[in-house]
C-alpha cells in the first residue's frame, strides 16, 4: 500500500513541475476546494483541529493567489481580484471563529467562479503568459 501512495505522490509532484502557469493556478483552485471541503466535513465531526489546519491552508493558498496579482499589468482586474480575495481571506476566519459551513459554501462558491473564467481562457492566449 505504501508503495502504491508513494507512487501516486511522486507522479503527482512530476505533474506540479512541469506544469505550465495557468497550470499551476488551477491547481490550486482545486487545492482550496479540496481543503474547504475538507474543513466543512471537520466542522461537522467537531474535528476542531483538522479544522483549523484544512482551513490555515486555504488562507495561505489565497493569500498566494492574491500575491501573484501582477497589479501593475492587470489594472481594474487585478484590483477587483484583490480585494475579493482580501474578502475571502477575512470570510475563511470568520467561518473558522464561529464554524459556520455556510460562509465556507460562500468562498468556495466564489472560487468556482473565479476558477471557472480562468480555466475557460483559450489556449492560445494562455500560451501568450506561459
Amino acid at each position: 500500500m505504501r508503495s502504491s501512495l508513494k507512487k501516486y505522490q511522486n507522479s503527482n509532484l512530476a505533474h506540479v513541475e512541469h506544469a505550465d502557469p495557468h497550470t499551476l493556478i488551477s491547481l490550486v483552485f482545486q487545492h482550496i476546494l479540496g481543503n474547504i471541503a475538507a474543513a466543512k466535513g471537520a466542522v461537522d465531526r467537531k474535528q476542531i483541529e483538522a479544522k483549523n489546519k484544512m482551513l490555515s491552508k486555504v488562507i495561505g493558498l489565497i493569500g498566494e493567489l492574491q500575491l501573484s496579482l501582477d497589479m501593475k499589468s492587470g489594472g481594474e482586474i487585478s484590483e477587483n481580484l484583490y480585494n475579493l480575495y482580501g474578502y475571502m481571506i477575512s470570510q475563511v476566519n470568520k467561518a473558522n471563529l464561529n464554524n459556520d459551513n455556510s460562509i465556507l459554501d460562500e468562498v468556495a462558491r466564489l472560487i468556482l467562479e473565479i476558477k471557472s473564467g480562468w480555466d475557460a481562457i483559450p489556449q492560445d492566449i494562455r500560451k501568450q503568459y506561459g
